[in-house]
């Protein structure tokens, strides 16, 4: 095989891997969740929580939390938010921009599960993170105010 075809795999291969970070939660909802416990994957690029809060207390949390990590909701259903963090100049050029996916599901009249995904740019990388955990993490400290 030559330099060219072994180039164009390799190519087509992070075309085809696409973004860093994930659009969907991959984790679900389980009986054996702790109410404001998250949970959390390696690289926190996907978080959960089952919130101590109704379904509508649930969606004014993520709200603010929204505000609280600087992103701009894009869209919103009631079970949904779709969010981009802004962008800000920095040591690394291009910091921001990753897009959070919020969901929320009623698990009882005063218990909602919630998942946050984070999905990167094109190549993950410079001054981007995943911010799922930190997002989870504030959803807890403020079911508790």
């Amino acid at each position: 095989m030559n330099t060219l075809s072994k180039t164009g795999i390799v190519l087509s291969l992070v075309l085809a891997s696409g973004c860093a970070g994930m659009a969907t939660s991959g984790l679900t909802y389980d009986d054996s969740y702790k109410v404001n416990v998250p949970k959390k994957t390696g690289e926190c690029y996907d978080a959960s929580v089952l919130l101590g809060a109704n379904a509508s207390r649930t969606m004014e949390i993520v709200k603010r939390v929204m505000v609280a990590v600087d992103a701009n909701i894009e869209a919103e259903t009631p079970t949904t938010i779709n969010a981009q963090r802004n962008r800000h100049i920095g040591v690394l050029v291009g910091s921001g921009g990753e897009e959070l996916f919020i969901n929320i599901k009623t698990v009882a009249a005063d218990k909602t599960y919630v998942t946050v995904a984070t999905k990167t740019g094109f190549v993950g990388a410079a001054g981007q993170k995943a911010w799922s955990c930190q997002v989870v993490d504030e959803m807890v400290k403020m079911v508790a105010k």
